[in-house]
């Protein structure tokens, strides 16, 4: 066999508002309720497979080597399937447009790349090549603790509505491989909204800090409900989009998370250097990094993003990116 490469992209995700549902012992059950924004900045990877040296795997994110329980658990979940993948060296090179741990949505973004490059190396038919690499970057997640919703809402794409918790795919037997539809369910509007991501330098928490923490996730699914209960209904288009901003903001307060991190400041901070274009934008959290993400108040909008950034890099010590709205994952 000889050395294959494939690269593949996936933009990230801000989830606003979410319940967790993590209790079922079936990880295709675990995941969440709420409502997110699906980017166009995320993370590319290139993997080159070689079955000449010993096997294994070896990880470079943004030109640095990184030991990634992540990658390993994507080979682990891909080889069930095609069992050749063990006996070659796998080589990932990662570039990342956004900082980890950050509520960016990065790790479902990392999950799902890297299935695509292992799961086209090997000798799964075709046919089968998405609908697996949406059930194994669920469950790379879950083992991982990482996003519970993330995946299922960068099926849909654009501004997303989750309101089945679980995978949007499941499997249902390995050899051969079967894979049926999980039940994860979300829907997703778009239409081309200017983002800006602000964040502090020196911050981060990992996704499990709050979910595997059975204060935070009863408070965090106590507030993602009551949201949700409101937000399910109805039509899901870009007439939602003040109670969108609404809605986050409510859920950022009822479940606690606005004061933990010191994120009120954070975002005291970003309306402070705002504050002379504050009738043009909304600022809202990123759940669950030490970052904000700023939108135009009203979608009609033709404010550029320009004015935003360089307020903020001039007036605080945020590090900040601009990207799109995105509706492919």
């Amino acid at each position: 066999m000889a050395v294959v490469t494939t690269t593949a992209k996936c933009g990230g995700h801000i989830s606003l508002a979410f319940t967790v549902h993590s209790d079922s012992d079936e990880l295709h059950e675990q995941g969440s309720m709420g409502i997110g924004l699906c980017l166009e900045a995320g993370i590319s990877t290139s993997c080159r497979s070689d079955p000449a040296q010993s096997s294994g795997l070896t990880v470079i994110s943004n030109g640095l080597p990184i030991d990634s329980e992540l990658h390993r658990l994507v080979l682990e979940e891909c080889a069930q399937f095609d069992s050749s993948l063990y006996s070659m060296h796998h080589t990932f090179d990662l570039i990342s447009e956004l900082p980890y741990s950050q509520g960016f949505g990065l790790s479902a973004a990392g999950s799902i790349t890297a299935a695509r490059c292992l799961i086209a190396h090997s000798t799964i038919p075709a046919n089968l090549h998405e609908p697996l690499i949406w059930a194994i970057a669920h469950r790379v997640e879950r083992r991982h603790s990482g996003g519970l919703g993330d995946i299922t809402a960068l099926h849909s794409g654009g501004v997303v509505r989750r309101i089945t918790p679980g995978a949007t795919h499941q499997i249902n037997q390995i050899k051969p491989v079967q894979i049926g539809t999980g039940p994860g369910r979300s829907d997703g509007w778009f239409t081309p909204i200017p983002l800006l991501l602000a964040w502090r330098p020196s911050g981060s928490k990992h996704t499990s800090t709050y979910i595997d923490s059975k204060g935070w996730s009863q408070r965090i699914r106590a507030a993602g409900e009551d949201v949700m209960e409101t937000i399910s209904d109805g039509s899901w288009d870009s007439n939602r989009w003040s109670e969108i901003i609404d809605a986050a903001h409510s859920f950022a307060k009822q479940s606690g998370l606005i004061e933990d991190s010191e994120r009120a400041s954070l975002l005291d901070e970003v309306r402070w250097a705002l504050k002379p274009i504050e009738n043009e934008f909304e600022v809202m959290l990123c759940m669950l990094g030490e970052s904000v993400v700023i939108v135009p108040r009203e979608l009609e909008s033709t404010i550029q993003m320009d004015e935003a950034e360089n307020l903020l890099e001039n007036l605080t010590s945020l590090e900040c990116a601009q990207t799109m709205l995105s509706n492919i994952s």
